[in-house]
């Protein structure tokens, strides 16, 4: 399979997990109505009640998508590909990019040393109260500092490399990446909606559910379409 028909036929999954989402909103508001009527414990989304949960919750039901998350992660991946690091050593004989690379792995050493060091010291001051490295600061900051780490990689090596040169230059390597994937905020924003009516109308009460459903829609609502849109960078 060609690249160009790979990236065809991602495209047209996406498609489909737009349309899918919006007739899964249209077919819950249809039918916590009807089950609304007879069977207690069900709010339906088309009645009063609902059509104002409906407009006072649609921003609240995004705020509960780790959005801030998703971002940084963006973020990361953005620099580190407009840095070209993906292509470098040792798949280049270039004396000033192989430089660069070492240039970019010490100071990814360093940082990591600086964190093993905090861990480690007689101080610990990454560690919990106790001691250990459960509920610590580490562990709490430990996505932030993948991403710390990755956006360090990419500007070293952007810039040692000679592709970031101007401020703007560094600015666009952080960015560049949101152009491509505009489309799956929207998809995030129509499936936090449905997640949020499917918590609101307890429809899922019926099956016995104690949250694991829930859990595997989120699931993939989420974090399946973000598989599919890294795989089209």
């Amino acid at each position: 399979m060609s690249k160009r028909t790979f990236k065809t036929y991602i495209h047209k999954v996406l498609r489909y997990y737009f349309i899918s989402v919006a007739a899964l909103i249209i077919l819950l508001c249809v039918l916590s109505w009807i089950l609304g009527i007879y069977i207690d414990g069900i709010e339906g989304i088309l009645t009063e009640r609902g059509l104002r949960w409906v407009f006072s919750n649609s921003i609240e039901n995004f705020r509960s998508v780790p959005l801030a998350e998703m971002i940084l992660g963006f973020i990361a991946l953005s620099v580190l590909r407009e840095s070209g690091i993906q292509h470098s050593y040792p798949f280049h004989n270039s004396l000033k990019l192989k430089r660069a690379f070492q240039i970019t792995a010490i100071c990814c050493v360093v940082f990591i040393s600086i964190i093993t060091l905090l861990l480690f010291l007689p101080s610990a001051i990454l560690l919990s109260a106790f001691g250990t490295i459960e509920n610590s600061p580490f562990i709490k900051g430990l996505f932030g500092t993948i991403v710390l780490l990755c956006v360090i990689a990419g500007n070293v090596y952007g810039y040692t490399s000679g592709r970031f040169v101007t401020l703007d230059d560094f600015i666009r390597a952080h960015t560049n990446i949101f152009s491509s994937i505009t489309s799956y905020f929207i998809l995030l924003f129509l499936s936090s909606q449905l997640m949020g009516c499917l918590q609101y109308t307890e429809i899922l009460a019926i099956t016995g559910d104690n949250g694991i459903i829930l859990h595997c829609f989120e699931f993939i609502l989420y974090y399946i379409p973000l598989v599919f849109y890294l795989l089209l960078l």
